[in-house]
């Protein structure tokens, strides 16, 4: 913020319905003013700032500069706008990497279809430790570079792997791209748009390179309507609350994405003079913004930002993660329509948006809304009786104070800030609120963040210590956050740390720890904004000629307002989940894509809290079936005795796993080194090493490469951390001859060990030496011997994700029915106040800590009290949970081998331990054991004592064990 008292800021606000705009000096409102939003985008915004000018009687060379918040960028996707998206060619830098899950797969059709345009692998990358996977290849890039100018593709984005880490190899890329295309271009690095996770990543970047040209008008036109202030700046508000310059955000508009509820709740922290209380005794913060069409609500953090989503996001269905706001919306707001039933009055889910003051009863209109529920005039009066209005308020209360409800994350009653134009449709008492905060211009809270929005700097890094410690690597994390923020125009001498992680890398032995961190600052004093646009003097009619010159391509028309729309999800046909049937053809079952979706949420369930997230092996799986492929699973019980049956699955770090994605040849080439050493020439099925997370897709995706079947079994029937941890190794079975290999041709074969704890030992270090991640296989089984191992793995994770699916689509509790069907219990419903980790010889330990959520209708413990909280141990799975309630002994609820898993409350979406973050709101479950793990032996192995749990393990649930059916069972 400027410190001279002559000095003005201006932000402004973008929405789809109005453009908001307020003046400031000092952080202290000096006028304000609302205008329509304008088709000709930047006609409304030279509207609003002339408005308010002459409102606050500034002179307008005295106003600093312009701070503007607008949804644009990200409505164009949702819309699926064909004039404002491009066509992108993607450049992967990837070596022998990802090549099994291309770009594009998972976009909806019609997105896909006016997105893609082309895709490439070259030489390139980063090892999790930093060392290059190989080094950048020129030739490669000047290959791609000839394909995409032949395809008259003008959005390129480029993608290396770890790029977060070390952005020079995507830099470098940058560079010979831009030689060779010439101008015309536009070419962008991932590493400037998203944090780790290779394809949420590049899938922002797609997005991001599809809206450049877009972007660049939007900016251009905000530009031309601030210049007439003089030497005035512009930034753009981005997702986290703080600024960039305006050329910037023309080159990355992904990141602006968001930036609206930021705003809203970083302004109504100023206009209320109130700062979060997390942590202590105090009462929570959360921000309301009601608007015309929905109701936005957020936590503050004790910095006046927002709390910020720790999972991936969904834009127009496609999944990335970029940071945005931890913001739960609901469809109410003023314009909400409502509807007499009888003797009760239902509001929403639809609205009149900007028809309000045309439609609504209070303005002469017809249509009943929200508004019209607490106005009062001749309207109003003469056509809407009292008790509508009585019911019609009390669904608006009920509906916000389950929305609320949802979002705090500690017991008591919070306080609300109330903003937004449509928040005069709240009354003055909500259930869990003790104080209702109504600031002066509440109704432009969303411009005032934008106007007091800072400059920030950011690092996402994963490293690897070498003889200096977490500390000290954290600490130049810093510096180098700090050292980016002054570089984008912060005032060093008001920098602040706003956010900090430290998170170990598990299934590790070199000492791997991702570390994130944010500083904010002022922007300095009369920083300036070069380049802002690309016609620096031009009026009015030459600026639009020049934006029609430049900005769209031939054959796209310029006026922006004849558009080509499609629905966010296109409907290729809806599927009736409860008559589904899988395709079974004798002992076969053929996979289709609703069942690779079952699956995904049926091995998470089984994985406990590990075994990674399989988003990337599903995309290869889901790839494999649309290029006309197989992938099926055997019957288990009628498998010949001599058949041969191969272990295929990933050993390493799951978070390398998501970011270093699968080539073609790590678990083939572990494979066969096994095949080789064992004197076998073939084989007839294949099986994961455990049924949880990505390693039951790895072993599908395997059997397919060799065109074989995946048998219905697993050697665990769960997940445990170690490869020794299985029902074979119950046995005292050797896991040598065992393999890892890299994919890129290295191998590593253990013919023998001493015994099967040294065998882990010397597999895991040799993981480690291959990048922390690598395929595996191990000791071959023959099919007398698989007809033992555990009854119909994926049958039982294919039934846990139907449950959970067919809840969903017929709008049910997934718990409900998961644990009828499963025989399970809930453990806890609440929400994580507190996460530890630390890493110990390559296992991440840790705990997790939950509040209950305030539900009197709960069977869980916290129902009869609400002060108890949930403490969960893991060590990379989830290993015990245990109540504590005041005044009581501490009491184990269930601890392994039962299985004890997070599931999204909201969803039913198994969560991984990495997932687990303050804030999350969940339902802890546990399902009961097979007998095998519930042994003496078992126990031994796999219990209490095995992970040094002093607890006496005792199951959950009563009555015996059923074992899990076949689909042959359920379906055949």
């Amino acid at each position: 913020m400027p410190s001279k008292l002559s000095s003005y800021v201006i932000g402004i606000d973008v929405g789809g319905t109005n453009t908001d705009s307020v003046i400031l000096q000092n952080e202290s409102v000096l006028a304000w003013h609302k205008t329509a939003t304008t088709l000709d985008i930047h006609q409304g915004v030279e509207t609003a700032i002339a408005a308010v000018v002459k409102k606050a009687g500034t002179p307008p060379s005295h106003v600093d500069c312009v701070k503007i918040g607008t949804t644009q960028f990200v409505n164009a996707v949702l819309e699926q706008d064909a004039s404002k998206l491009d066509k992108v060619a993607v450049i992967r830098l990837c070596g022998p990497y990802s090549r099994g899950s291309p770009p594009f797969l998972d976009f909806p059709p019609r997105l896909r279809t006016l997105v893609e345009g082309h895709f490439g692998y070259v030489d390139g990358g980063y090892q999790v430790d930093g060392t290059p996977i190989a080094p950048l290849n020129p030739h490669q890039l000047r290959d791609q570079a000839i394909i995409i100018k032949k395809k008259g593709i003008t959005s390129v984005v480029v993608v290396g792997i770890y790029s977060p880490s070390n952005p020079a190899q995507e830099d470098e890329a940058r560079r010979i791209l831009a030689a060779e295309l010439g101008p015309g271009h536009d070419i962008s690095c991932s590493s400037a748009i998203g944090r780790l996770g290779f394809l949420e990543r590049e899938n922002a970047g797609i997005l991001n390179a599809s809206l450049r040209r877009f972007a660049r008008h939007v900016i251009t036109g905000f530009s031309y309507a601030v210049r007439k202030l003089g030497r005035c700046k512009l930034y753009i508000t981005l997702n986290d609350g703080t600024l960039s310059k305006a050329s910037t955000a023309a080159e990355y508009p992904v990141r602006c994405f968001s930036s609206g509820p930021t705003n809203s709740a970083r302004g109504a922290a100023l206009l209320a003079r109130v700062e979060s209380a997390c942590d202590g005794d105090e009462a929570e913060v959360l921000v309301v913004d009601v608007g015309g069409t929905t109701t936005d609500i957020c936590a503050l953090l004790k910095s006046g930002y927002p709390r910020q989503s720790s999972a991936f996001v969904k834009i127009a269905g496609v999944r990335t993660n970029f940071t945005i706001p931890d913001v739960h919306s609901i469809a109410l707001g003023g314009g909400s329509i409502c509807r007499v039933h009888r003797d009760r009055t239902s509001v929403g889910p639809d609205s009149v948006g900007p028809r309000l003051g045309r439609d609504s009863i209070s303005f002469g209109g017809t249509t009943l809304t929200a508004t019209d529920l607490v106005l009062s005039n001749k309207f109003t009066n003469k056509l809407v009786r009292p008790l509508i209005k009585t019911s019609g308020l009390g669904e608006i209360l009920r509906a916000l104070e389950e929305a609320i409800d949802l979002v705090k994350t500690r017991q008591g009653n919070a306080k609300v800030i109330l903003v937004g134009g449509g928040s005069i449709i709240v009354g003055d008492h909500i259930a869990g609120v003790a104080e209702i905060i109504r600031p002066k211009y509440f109704e432009v809270a969303n411009a005032v963040g934008a106007a007091i929005g800072k400059i920030s700097g950011t690092v996402d890094k994963t490293v690897v210590p070498r003889g200096r410690t977490i500390e000290i690597e954290l600490e130049d994390a810093k510096t180098l956050a700090i050292e980016r923020c002054i570089a984008a125009g912060g005032n060093k001498r008001t920098i602040e740390i706003v956010e900090v992680e430290t998170i170990p890398v598990s299934y590790v032995t070199n000492g791997a720890t991702r570390l994130f961190v944010r500083v904010v600052a002022d922007l300095v004093e009369g920083h300036e904004e070069l380049h802002d646009s690309p016609q620096p003097h031009l009026n009015g009619d030459a600026y639009r000629k020049a934006v029609e010159f430049w900005s769209l391509p031939d054959g796209i028309s310029s006026d922006l307002s004849s558009t080509s729309k499609g629905s966010s999800y296109d409907i290729t046909g809806g599927i009736d989940l409860k008559s589904y049937r899988p395709r079974i053809v004798g002992d076969f079952w053929y996979l289709s894509e609703l069942d690779l979706q079952f699956l995904q949420d049926g091995t998470g369930v089984l994985g406990v809290g590990s075994c990674g997230e399989p988003y990337p092996v599903y995309l290869a799986c889901l790839l494999a079936l649309r290029n006309g492929g197989d992938i099926i699973i055997r019957r288990q019980d009628t498998l010949p005795d001599d058949a041969v049956v191969l272990v295929g699955g990933f050993m390493g770090s799951p978070s390398v796993y998501l970011e270093r994605i699968p080539g073609l040849n790590e678990v083939t080439d572990a494979m066969q080194a096994v095949m080789i050493t064992s004197g076998i020439s073939t084989f007839d099925a294949v099986i994961p090493n455990e049924i949880g997370g990505m390693n039951a897709f790895e072993a599908l995706l395997a059997a397919h490469r060799f065109n074989k079947t995946t048998l219905d079994t697993d050697l665990v029937a769960r997940a445990y951390p170690k490869v020794w941890q299985t029902v074979r190794c119950l046995h005292d079975i050797p896991i040598t001859p065992a393999a890892v290999a890299d994919g890129t041709g290295h191998q590593q074969v253990f013919q023998t060990s001493q015994d099967n704890l040294e065998t882990e030992d010397l597999m895991r270090d040799a993981c480690t030496d291959f990048g922390s991640l690598s395929g595996m296989c191990i000791n071959p089984i023959h099919g007398v011997e698989a007809k033992t191992l555990p009854h119909n793995s994926f049958s039982h994770a294919w039934s846990i994700g139907r449950s959970i699916a067919l809840s969903r689509s017929l709008k049910l509790d997934p718990i409900t029915a998961l644990l009828k069907s499963e025989r399970g219990i809930l453990l806890f419903t609440g929400k994580i106040i507190a996460v530890t980790r630390n890493v110990g010889s390559g296992f991440t330990r840790g705990s997790v800590l939950l509040s209950p959520l305030t539900d009197s209708i709960s069977p869980t413990p916290q129902a009869q009290n609400p002060q108890c909280t949930l403490l969960v141990e893991f060590e990379n799975e989830n290993l015990s949970a245990t109540l504590r309630e005041p005044g009581k002994a501490d009491k184990t609820l269930a601890v392994c081998p039962d299985l004890i898993t997070f599931l999204d409350k909201a969803n039913g979406a198994p969560l991984g331990i990495s997932d687990y973050k303050y804030g999350l709101r969940v339902n802890v479950i546990a399902l009961r054991a097979p007998p095998i793990w519930t042994s003496e032996r078992g126990l031994e192995m796999g219990g209490p004592q095995a992970f040094g749990l002093d607890v006496v393990y005792k199951g959950v649930g009563s009555g015996d064990y059923e074992t899990p059916k076949s689909v042959w069972e359920m379906f055949g």
